[in-house]
C-alpha cells in the first residue's frame, strides 16, 4: 500500500513500538528473542520506571475508552462506527476532491456520552473518510499540519442540533479493501470513563525518559543484566496507548506525526478483529484537535492520520 513508502527512514525510536493489545488484535514488532533473552517481570519493569513515576503520573488525563457492539438498529443519530449517517435536510452530502461520496467512519453523540471537561455537552460529531488506498488521509510532502488538516478527502462535521429537518445518508457499499471498516456493518460505541498517563508512542515520551527512551532503557538493562529488547518490549506494552478511545493519549505503530504544537487526541479507532476494523496491516487511526478549538466546538481544523506495520 502506498502509505508504507511514507514511513521509510523512520527514527529508531519509532521502530521500537512493539507490542500491544488492540481489541483482540496482537501486535509484535520486536526483534526475535534470543536464548539469552529473559522475560521482564512486572517488578523489574516497575523498578525501571520508578524514577519517572511522579513525572508519568503528572501526565494523567481523562479518557473515554470505547467498546464496539453489533448494532442492527443503526439509529441515525447514535454514537457508532459506520452505518447510516444523520444529515441536515438540504445540505450537500459530504464528498471528496473527486466528487465521490465520503463514507461515515464514526460519529459521536455528545449528549449520550459521559461528560468531559472541554467537550460539547450536546450535538453530533461525524468523521467521514474516502474509500481510497489512503482512507482519505493526506500524506503528501510539505507541512504536516497543513496536509493532515486539509479536509480534501475526509470531513469532520459537527451539528449542535439534530432536531432540525433531516435526511439519512445510506451506508455506502464501496470496496472493503479501500476502507478500514465495513460501513454496512454498524457498530455501537459504548463509553467507559477512566484516565491514563502518557503513552510510549507520544512524541513527549522521549523527554520524560531522560531525552531518549531507547538509550535510557538499554543503559538500564545493561547495568542490571536484563534483556534490553525485553525491557523495551515491556515498557511499550504497558504504555502502548492502543485501543478505541475519545481523548487520552494516542498509540502508533510507527511514530507520532506531531512534532509539537497544541494537538491532543480527539478520537482513536484501532484495528479490531471482532468488529471487522483493519487499518492497512493491523494499524491505527487518530484524529487530533487543539483544546481551544475543541472548547469552541470548532472542528474545522482536525488532524487526521493513520499508520500501520
Amino acid at each position: 500500500m502506498g502509505l508504507l513508502l511514507v514511513f521509510l527512514g523512520l527514527a529508531a525510536f519509532g521502530a521500537w513500538l512493539l507490542l500491544g493489545k488492540s481489541s483482540g488484535t496482537a501486535r509484535a514488532m520486536a526483534p526475535a528473542a534470543t536464548s539469552a533473552d529473559k522475560a521482564i517481570t512486572p517488578a523489574q519493569l516497575d523498578a525501571f520506571l520508578a524514577p519517572y513515576r511522579d513525572a508519568l503520573q503528572a501526565t494523567t488525563r481523562p479518557v473515554l475508552r470505547i467498546t464496539l457492539a453489533e448494532f442492527p438498529e443503526d439509529l441515525p443519530t447514535a454514537s457508532k462506527l459506520g452505518g447510516r449517517a444523520w444529515w441536515p435536510a438540504g445540505e450537500p452530502a459530504p464528498a471528496g476532491a473527486d466528487g465521490r461520496p465520503l463514507v461515515l467512519l464514526a460519529q459521536l453523540d455528545f449528549a449520550e456520552m459521559p461528560a468531559r471537561p472541554g467537550y460539547p455537552s450536546k450535538g453530533l460529531l461525524q468523521f467521514f473518510i474516502a474509500s481510497d488506498d489512503l482512507y482519505g488521509a493526506n500524506f503528501d510532502g510539505g507541512d504536516v499540519v497543513s496536509e493532515r488538516t486539509a479536509q480534501r478527502n475526509f470531513r469532520i462535521a459537527y451539528w449542535p442540533d439534530t432536531q432540525v429537518p433531516s435526511q439519512v445518508l445510506p451506508a455506502l457499499e464501496p470496496d472493503q479493501d479501500m476502507l478500514p471498516h465495513d460501513p454496512r456493518r454498524p457498530m455501537r460505541l459504548r463509553f467507559t470513563p477512566g484516565d491514563e498517563t502518557l503513552s510510549s508512542g507520544d512524541y513527549r515520551f522521549n523527554a520524560l525518559l531522560g531525552g531518549n527512551a531507547y538509550d535510557t532503557a538499554r543503559a538500564y538493562a545493561q547495568a542490571h543484566q536484563l534483556s534490553a529488547d525485553g525491557l523495551l518490549n515491556a515498557v511499550y506494552e504497558r504504555l502502548s496507548g492502543f485501543g478505541h478511545k475519545v481523548g487520552g493519549y494516542p498509540g502508533f505503530t510507527q511514530e507520532d506525526p506531531r512534532e509539537g504544537g497544541d494537538w491532543e487526541l480527539l478520537l482513536q479507532i484501532d484495528t479490531d478483529d471482532g468488529a471487522g476494523v483493519m487499518w492497512g496491516d493491523a494499524g491505527i487511526g487518530n484524529f487530533f484537535i487543539a483544546p481551544a478549538d475543541l472548547a469552541r466546538a470548532d472542528f474545522s481544523r482536525v488532524m487526521y492520520t493513520w499508520d500501520c506495520y
